[in-house]
């Protein structure tokens, strides 16, 4: 898998005899948020410098700009930000395609659109395809999808039907509508049963293929009228089934909306919801029909259970990486502590640097929750957003790029009309919750208010970033798991290219607070056990430790590191060497780690190449 910048975690060590390498530690090396008030505070000066990655415009509710007109509606506009009025979450496919709903300044029976790649597909009040004309589209719902092929799929209701047969879920294939579900019709994965007036939470993969979400199914049991659906399969069913992996023996009851997601291939899901059992322990996400938080149990890894209604926002990107956001009691502390989770690993926490090397800390003590957005890609990135302790509370809220790079601020300048300049007196006032999609080549869409230099609300604004993709490397050998229960993965960023001397090596997945190093040879291998560790070694024969001062890493509070490294200086068991070009280095993490008897250990992650031109 090639990823983009996604920085790694390795766990504590203890010695380990492998052919060339020892493990030594080295003591030296140690949305919105909630809309308030308008702000009429100026913003600072310092406030205006270009942040790193420059944006796009792509939508916007401020007056007088053309990104403000509606694709295919002449001289009708987004409408002007009044409350909540605006543009809903962003949703999209591994290749960039994107689709989005927004209300304009019609008629409220009119004034819904939904637009595919900035194309108007539908509108409310407008007639329908997949009804031949005779009946109009009623309200849309924020939940949509697209795929790489641009096939869309969303939920809405109609008029001018009978009000037991107006609700659907529809895809458009190959310029063709189809009907994948009409409230009344049977439902071919439950006989005896119909659909009933709630469909909603569509989603759809690579091959067309569309799931949902069912409520208020008719023909069985009123316990048992909940259901998701992802083509011919019936995935879970309020009232019968059981996710394995819980605590306890429950059955699903109810499901979040919005809240499910899988892969372009369908080989995995998320679903957030309930259990029948207690409500101070029943909210669950559920990653292919197991559960893998709950709420006052199963909690992130190395923290302690999760705070009741404390599991946030969910997504799950193509390469089956899941997320989650939430809280946890803080032992000793008295308060909760906040985190997001990927695949079981904290990636961001309160009292936690912001990004690797940052004295910054994200912090919930202007908004509870602290973190607003988590979202990844299938190549191996993700997007974190929270809000920090930065004194200047015009500067305290963030996007944070694997850990490791602040792509956006609030407060950072706008350019509007794309002149490359920031002269249009627009800066980012607040981002939205869950507001983003990245694609594997890193595309970055994500919605903002817009302010000007008074803190005057403007407008929103849909905003493009390319955070260039495509990481480098291609992971290889596998990973056991370690004491957090998932396997560590390794990460690198940067250039391929010698002469640019620009390699960043990051583990992620691991213990948290413990030590380890990065080992790197010519060579792959695969050694289990390696000197009697719980991982394997996936490098052989000259093997380098990259354990010089300062290149020992500690996982620290989000069980990561990263290490940039010089490659006219790469170890080896009889000195240095210089990467050549047209050379494949292999890299891989080595870490400190505990057996399931808490006995001390050390552990691995998988491996990555690299080919060096």
């Amino acid at each position: 898998m090639h990823r983009m910048k996604n920085h790694l975690v390795v766990a504590g060590l203890t010695a380990l005899a492998a052919p060339g390498v020892s493990l030594a530690q080295d003591a030296s090396s140690t949305s919105t948020r909630a809309l308030g008030p308008t702000p009429t505070a100026m913003v600072s000066p310092s406030s205006q410098a270009a942040s790193a990655t420059t944006s796009q415009l792509l939508l916007s509710s401020i007056p007088g700009l053309p990104e403000s007109m509606v694709p295919g509606l002449p001289g009708i506009v987004f409408e002007p930000m009044t409350g909540s009025s605006g543009f809903d979450r962003v949703y999209g496919s591994p290749n960039g395609n994107w689709i989005i709903t927004g209300t304009v300044n019609l008629p409220t029976s009119d004034n819904e659109v939904l637009l595919v790649n900035g194309v108007l597909v539908q509108q409310e009040g407008q007639p329908t395809s997949w009804t031949g004309g005779a009946e109009t589209a009623g309200a849309i719902e924020t939940r949509c999808d697209v795929n790489d092929s641009g096939d869309y799929t969303y939920a809405t209701n109609t008029s001018g039907g009978s009000s037991d047969t107006d609700e659907y879920v529809v895809s458009n294939v190959g310029g063709t509508y189809i009907i994948n579900a009409m409230e009344d019709d049977p439902i071919a994965t439950l006989p005896g049963a119909s659909y009933g007036s709630l469909l909603g939470n569509p989603l759809i993969l690579a091959d067309g293929t569309v799931g949902f979400r069912t409520d208020t199914i008719s023909g069985v049991p009123a316990t048992e009228d909940e259901a998701m659906i992802l083509g011919g399969t019936l995935l879970l069913q309020e009232g019968v089934t059981v996710p394995t992996g819980q605590v306890g023996a429950e059955m699903v009851e109810t499901f979040d909306t919005s809240d499910f997601w899988a892969t372009e291939d369908g080989s995995s899901w998320l679903v957030q919801g309930d259990l029948t059992g207690s409500t101070a322990s029943d909210d669950v996400v559920i990653v292919d029909g197991s559960v893998v938080l709950q709420e006052g149990s199963i909690p992130a890894a190395g923290f302690e259970p999760i705070t009741s209604s404390g599991i946030g926002g969910v997504h799950m990107d193509d390469g089956g990486n899941w997320f989650a956001r939430g809280s946890s009691e803080a032992v000793g502390l008295g308060s909760e502590r906040d985190w997001v989770i990927r695949n079981g690993a904290v990636v961001a926490a309160t009292e936690s640097p912001i990004a690797i090397g940052s004295t910054e800390l994200f912090d919930d003590g202007i908004f509870a929750p602290c973190f607003f957005l988590n979202v990844g890609n299938g190549a191996g990135d993700y997007v974190v957003g929270g809000v920090t302790n930065n004194e200047d509370t015009l500067l305290n809220g963030v996007l944070v790029l694997n850990g490791t790079d602040v792509i956006c601020r609030e407060s950072d300048p706008i350019d509007l009309d794309g002149n490359g300049l920031f002269d249009d007196d627009a800066f980012v006032d607040i981002f939205g919750n869950d507001d983003a999609h990245l694609s594997d080549d890193g595309s970055f869409i994500f919605i903002v208010i817009v302010k000007d230099s008074m803190g005057v609300r403007r407008g929103m604004a849909v905003l493009e970033m390319d955070l260039g993709g495509g990481g480098i490397g291609t992971n290889y050998c596998m990973a056991n798991v370690n004491s957090t229960g998932v396997a560590a993965t390794m990460s690198a960023s940067g250039s391929t290219a010698v002469a640019d001397n620009d390699v960043t090596l990051g583990a992620s997945g691991l213990p948290l607070n413990v030590f380890g190093f990065m080992v790197t040879s010519l060579d792959q291998g695969f050694i289990p056990n390696a000197g009697g560790s719980s991982g394997n070694l996936c490098v052989t024969n000259s093997i380098g430790r990259f354990v010089t001062p300062g290149q020992v890493q500690n996982s620290g509070p989000t069980g990561t590191f990263s290490l940039a490294i010089d490659l006219t200086m790469i170890p080896q068991p009889l000195g240095t060497v210089s990467v050549m070009a047209g050379e494949s280095w292999n890299f891989q993490g080595w870490y400190r780690d505990t057996d399931m008897g808490g006995n001390p250990t050390s552990n691995f992650t998988d491996g990555i190449e690299i080919d060096f031109q």
